[in-house]
């Protein structure tokens, strides 16, 4: 390598490339032959390349171009990807190497890149076709091919653009033959976008509402929501305190319960479970106050004590485990 050269030299030492360089930033490209290129837009050549193949190959010293029309072997030594242009106006691409092109590289068999590209009547670079791993490289910069002699044929791997490249890319794009060169690059700008759109949306375990409803419908449905589950909140409720009501007052129509004992059951039947639970003693409970009126037991209370106990309170106070006391203070009687 000459001093001060600007070579894209594959010299490594512990890691084989994985990106490389295809062609500089350069406006304008020289090689030792002489001739000359134009890199005017790189960014259109790069997505040109990618909207004519996906992956592009490297051979070696330009076997596609050299042997393969003559029926010669032209094995690919790797395969480039993802070719975009950088800020600076490099194009730079991927590479995928086979076992035969890393083998190659690691023995430093070949030490350089050299790009087969179009270009048009103004001699601008517009599309890159392949690559090869060359030891006789013809550009001082970083986008290197061998070393041949200006024109055009078999044999040649600098490609110069005809009409019929692009009636080829217009039908890889599905575009007529007679479509112009804007009309097929707004073509592939349309496809890469439509799969970059693709690949966004390939998780659909993540799926976010708000980026398809407004923010304002959402919150009203939550709002609707949750007014929803609070009327039935309170008609259950409502239902539950009718409910336990005509139990308690059939248990002490039955003369199951006394009637001083209503609020206790009313909040014993408070839950359904509850409620369940007090029809249960309920139906087992059998009547214990007498429906007869009886005269009150024991010994009349003296002048001023307060008055005595009657059969049917009596009665309650057995049931309930409760004493005259008791009693005679949920009646109010004593203070």
């Amino acid at each position: 390598m000459e001093t001060g050269s600007l070579f894209l030299s594959l010299n490594f030492e512990c890691e084989i490339p994985s990106r490389i360089t295809l062609l500089p930033p350069d406006k304008t490209i020289k090689g030792r032959d002489g001739r000359e290129w134009k890199n005017t837009d790189p960014k259109r050549a790069a997505l040109n390349s990618m909207a004519r193949l996906q992956m592009l190959p490297i051979d070696e010293n330009h076997s596609t171009d050299l042997a393969a029309p003559k029926g010669g072997p032209a094995p690919a030594f790797g395969w480039m990807k993802n070719l975009c242009a950088d800020a600076s106006g490099a194009i730079c691409a991927d590479v995928e190497w086979t076992e035969r092109g890393r083998e190659a590289l690691a023995k430093k068999e070949y030490r350089f890149i050299s790009p087969v590209f179009l270009f048009n009547e103004k001699s601008e670079i517009n599309c890159i076709l392949r690559a090869a791993l060359t030891n006789s490289p013809n550009l001082q910069l970083p986008a290197l091919n061998s070393e041949q002699s200006s024109g055009e044929g078999p044999g040649k791997n600098i490609i110069k653009e005809s009409s019929m490249d692009l009636k080829a890319l217009c039908a890889a794009l599905g575009l007529p033959e007679t479509a112009t060169e804007a009309e097929a690059l707004a073509a592939a700008k349309s496809l890469n976008a439509s799969k970059a759109a693709a690949s966004a949306q390939t998780d659909t375990s993540r799926v976010d509402l708000t980026a398809y409803a407004p923010r304002a419908d959402l919150n009203a449905m939550e709002a609707r929501a949750v007014t929803a589950e609070k009327q039935l909140a309170d008609l259950n409720a409502a239902q539950l305190k009718k409910d336990a009501e005509a139990a308690v007052d059939e248990a002490i129509k039955n003369r199951k319960f006394a009637p001083a004992s209503r609020a206790e059951y009313l909040a014993l039947c408070s839950t359904q479970a509850g409620l369940e639970s007090f029809r249960k003693i309920a139906a087992a409970t059998p009547a214990i106050i007498s429906a007869d009126t009886q005269a009150p037991d024991g010994t009349p209370p003296a002048a001023g004590g307060g008055t005595a106990l009657n059969a049917e309170d009596v009665s309650v106070r057995k049931a309930l485990g409760y004493s005259d006391e008791e009693i005679k203070k949920t009646r109010g009687e004593t203070k």
